[in-house]
């Protein structure tokens, strides 16, 4: 089992909780998101950092300001320039970004942003995908894209116009699953995303 450590750390003046798990002299690094209804501790109980941890990878959890045990800013930042100003707190060099629901939308515009910080992107059954579909296709970080074909909050659609419109992008869908179809198939989501990782 995966001993993942709880830290809190002061980033300017707001306590910001994550979990860190995985080797020593990691392969790569991993950053997990979450969406608007969990928090870092949903990936603890599901096992992933374990499996990730196994094949050598270092783990951050991550919680976003106002979420989980991570308190709200005092400075007005958008969630993608909090992580980018935030990892590079913690002095992490690029990596691999996995976003679900609302966090697949941070991890969206965190890829047009910032893509040189960027190993590979996974979006999960992200929201608010038809926002961005006009820049889709300057995203070109290799991108895994994860849908649950039964998902009510983010239609399967989006999923296709994703595959569609990024480049460097496959999809893995889940067609008898709805909007947390990770965590309701981890065996199966965890074998796809290590493959991808690899």
């Amino acid at each position: 089992m995966s001993i993942s450590i709880d830290k809190s750390v002061n980033f300017e003046g707001s306590l910001i909780h994550y979990l860190i798990c995985g080797a020593e002299n990691p392969s790569d690094w991993v950053v997990l998101l979450h969406g608007k209804r969990f928090t870092a501790e949903n990936w603890r109980e599901s096992g992933l950092l374990n499996q990730l941890e196994k094949e050598n990878f270092k783990v951050i959890a991550l919680e976003l300001p106002g979420y989980g045990m991570t308190e709200k800013l005092h400075k007005e930042r958008s969630f993608e320039e909090f992580i980018t100003e935030f990892l590079k707190q913690l002095a992490l060099p690029a990596f691999h970004l996995i976003g679900p629901s609302f966090g697949g939308e941070i991890a969206l515009k965190f890829a047009l942003k910032y893509p040189e910080l960027l190993l590979s992107l996974t979006l999960i059954d992200s929201i608010n995908v038809d926002q961005y579909e006009k820049q889709l296709d300057k995203i070109v970080t290799k991108t895994l894209i994860v849908w649950g074909k039964e998902d009510q909050v983010a239609p399967y659609n989006n999923a296709l116009i994703l595959k569609d419109k990024i480049p460097n992008s496959q999809l893995l869908t889940f067609n008898h699953l709805g909007h947390t179809c990770y965590f309701d198939d981890m065996l199966s989501f965890s074998q796809k995303l290590l493959e991808f990782l690899r």
